[in-house]
């Protein structure tokens, strides 16, 4: 069981407001090298002449990688629509895990330019501020530069339907393995606590996506949801997959903040 740390931080931001970005290659830990060589090498296997570059983004390249939690998130763009399925990603997610146990998964995405760099789109914000080129032509000098605001927000959008899905998940459905009950409800719990943090991101002027801070900046606005907020550090951190447990705090969170992001930002989830 992972001990819970206050470890983490924000981006600094330059003198005009705008994000800087924290992740380089030169941050990137030794160990990690080789797989994402390994990861690289099996995007170009799958897309051939249509790769035009790899990404790692998160705690890889801000040099801030914890063994046994940290994924190596990956994204690729391509030249074109054709033949971009990802269906291979779990197989190799699960051989490279097995290889280097120190990693939690191995994240692989693809899309085109076109899409990276549409305003729309939340990838754009993942290759503008939290990722790193590691191979290939770097096409994130044409995005614009972000301020901690809406725009810079990736998750409010769909939380309510993902909290909808993983009660669901956890209802009925339910994993055929501990393992995979583990994964979903860490995952639906940090994006619990990145959504919390994009409620307060403007009036904190700062950009995270780091958990315990994420727990520290909203939790400083909404004290009545510390306890709350808390367990759900926790079992992002030490994921249970126990659906007694994991339930009643996903129906506190989507009986409550679906209704606070409506009222922050004006939107409503049809």
């Amino acid at each position: 069981m992972q001990e819970i740390k206050r470890v983490g931080g924000y981006l600094e931001i330059d003198k005009d407001g705008f994000i800087i970005k924290q992740a380089s290659t030169e941050r990137i830990p030794e160990k990690w090298k080789p797989v994402i060589e390994e990861t690289v090498a099996a995007y170009k296997q799958h897309f051939g002449d249509d790769l035009v570059s790899v990404y790692v983004r998160g705690s890889v390249v801000k040099g801030e990688a914890i063994d046994g939690i940290s994924d190596l998130d990956t994204i690729a763009i391509v030249s074109t629509f054709k033949n971009i399925s990802t269906a291979w990603g779990d197989k190799f997610s699960d051989e490279s895990t097995n290889k280097y146990p120190f990693i939690e998964k191995v994240e692989i995405l693809a899309g085109t330019k076109e899409q990276a760099i549409d305003p729309k789109r939340a990838v754009r914000i993942m290759l503008k501020i939290q990722a790193v080129c590691v191979y290939g032509k770097d096409v994130s000098a044409e995005i614009p530069p972000l301020k901690p605001n809406r725009e810079s927000c990736q998750h409010f959008t769909s939380l309510q339907s993902e909290l909808q899905d993983t009660i669901n998940f956890f209802e009925n459905a339910w994993g055929t393995s501990e393992s995979e009950n583990e994964k979903k409800c860490a995952w639906i719990m940090k994006r619990i606590l990145r959504t919390g943090f994009e409620l307060v991101m403007e009036c904190e002027q700062k950009y995270t996506r780091d958990l315990y801070p994420c727990y520290e900046s909203f939790t400083s606005y909404y004290p009545d949801k510390k306890d709350s907020m808390y367990r759900t550090l926790e079992f992002a951190i030490n994921p249970t997959g126990q659906k007694e447990k994991v339930l009643p705090i996903l129906n506190e969170w989507f009986n409550w903040m679906p209704g606070e992001i409506e009222r922050i930002f004006d939107f409503k989830k049809f």
